[in-house]
């Protein structure tokens, strides 16, 4: 067993490197989530047009609305867990910054709340895919797009 002493900065360090750790995995995921999103949108407006007797129809349009929706409340809430890591460390890091002699400020990584979550600038992919989707949706109601007459077999 060793004699040597742990201490409050050992502590404070293993903790950072932990929520770090933690930390770099939640972004991981959210930009995972976004690489699924965007892989699973196309198949899904093909799927809901194959069960839909070969047709576009509004069910099309609105399942890749939902498939968007579903994708960025994902990402909301691993961005939302994100923020709340780096607060964390942030606590940790005044603490150790406490011990030092030297003035040091952690960088400014408050919390944050759910809606903010949902809101903020990494949230703009969701906003750039189901554009060209209510657009679409949009003209297809107005009859500007339109089904092609399937064809019969």
């Amino acid at each position: 067993m060793s004699n040597e002493q742990v201490t409050a900065d050992d502590l404070d360090k293993e903790l950072i490197d932990q929520l770090h750790a933690a930390t770099l995995k939640a972004s991981d995921s959210c930009f995972e989530i976004k690489k699924l999103c965007a892989t699973v949108l196309v198949p899904t407006g093909a799927l809901v047009a194959v069960f839909s007797e070969r047709s576009l129809n509004v069910a099309v349009f609105i399942a890749g609305i939902f498939v968007i929706l579903f994708f960025w409340l994902a990402d909301a809430v691993g961005y939302y867990y994100q923020r709340r890591l780096r607060a964390t460390m942030n606590i940790a890091w005044e603490r150790r910054a406490a011990r030092c002699e030297e003035t040091w400020r952690p960088p400014n990584t408050s919390s944050v709340s759910p809606l903010r979550a949902a809101f903020n600038g990494s949230m703009t992919f969701y906003a750039l895919l189901a554009t060209p989707v209510a657009i679409a949706l949009l003209f297809f109601v107005t009859g500007s797009i339109h089904s092609p007459i399937p064809s019969q077999p």
